[in-house]
């Protein structure tokens, strides 16, 4: 008999990823990792800033279970690869849900043996959730972060806030090396409103491709975090994800929850009003983006 599955969900912000790792951490047997090269990017030894991060808050208990809460220090590039690495007896299937740009082009300390999945939705969606929430960070990180949202302008931001690719290229670059590099040569690409619209067609469609058994089971969860306890996540994030408004809808989630938007191609943001930075992200993102598009698990291929 082989190993169990290995996958990394890539996925660019503001798409969904963290409902999709909710659901997938119901698989039996599963080992779930959230987001380990996000704290090395952000936070640790090897982050792009190396100003002071500040004190982290201390876990209520390291390890709960399958869970382990880990501190920022010890979280480098090399860390991460080895831990994905790692034998975990008894585990049928190993899911990493990261996102996309803080892998910060590091393809030596990509781990071997996965499935990539890439997680991607529309720009124009994109970039106003994420403008909303980095700004909603900073402020509680900085003085000197603009007194409204309109005066923060997105596109000036520094790169660990905003990558040079706005997510968008570091995906396509990415997936392009995945497949050339034959490391997985058959990656998978989901567009995240496909998946609220349909979870049922969109999540068998994934599992199938990847040889994970699917239950409806997976389609619904509990309401709150008590799931978290059971992944590896960065103590930092463990305690955004349970108390920052950002997670609200998370915590409060027990489904995928459909959007009643415009179809894809015409839907506009619904967060906040088009500002000109937001239309530049946009217009630079887009082609990335369809290129992606063009390659995703659709309806009528299921």
């Amino acid at each position: 008999m082989g190993g169990p599955v290995k996958v990394i969900i890539w996925a660019s912000p503001r798409t969904c990823s963290t409902a999709l790792l909710k659901c997938l951490s119901s698989l039996p047997n599963a080992k779930v990792f959230d987001e380990l090269y996000s704290i090395a990017f952000l936070l640790g030894p090897d982050r792009l800033d190396q100003r002071p991060t500040g004190e982290e808050p201390q876990a209520s208990q390291a390890r709960q279970g399958k869970g382990f809460a880990f501190p920022s220090s010890i979280c480098t590039y090399e860390w991460i690869k080895e831990t994905l690495q790692q034998d975990y007896p008894g585990e049928q299937v190993i899911i990493s849900k990261e996102i996309v740009y803080c892998l910060n082009q590091k393809y030596d300390c990509l781990p071997e043996g996965y499935r990539h999945v890439f997680l991607l939705r529309h720009p124009s969606k994109v970039f106003p959730s994420w403008k909303k929430l980095t700004y909603e960070v900073s402020k509680q990180f900085s003085t000197e972060v603009p007194e409204t949202l309109d005066e923060f302008i997105f596109d000036q931001q520094p790169p660990h806030l905003l990558p040079p690719g706005m997510s968008f290229k570091e995906a396509y670059d990415l997936y392009q090396y995945v497949k050339e590099k034959k490391l997985d040569v058959d990656p998978v690409i989901i567009d995240a409103d496909d998946l609220v619209q349909n979870p049922a067609a969109i999540v068998s469609a994934m599992c199938a491709k990847l040889g994970i058994q699917y239950t409806e089971s997976l389609l619904t969860w509990d309401k709150g975090t008590d799931i978290v306890d059971t992944w590896t996540v960065g103590i930092a994030f463990k305690n955004i994800i349970q108390h920052s408004e950002a997670y609200k809808n998370f915590r409060n989630s027990t489904s995928f929850r459909r959007p009643e938007l415009e179809k894809q191609a015409t839907a506009r943001p619904v967060e906040s009003r088009v500002t000109p930075d937001i239309e530049r992200c946009v217009s630079f993102s887009m082609p990335f983006y369809q290129q992606m598009y063009e390659q995703r698990l659709q309806f009528d291929k299921i």
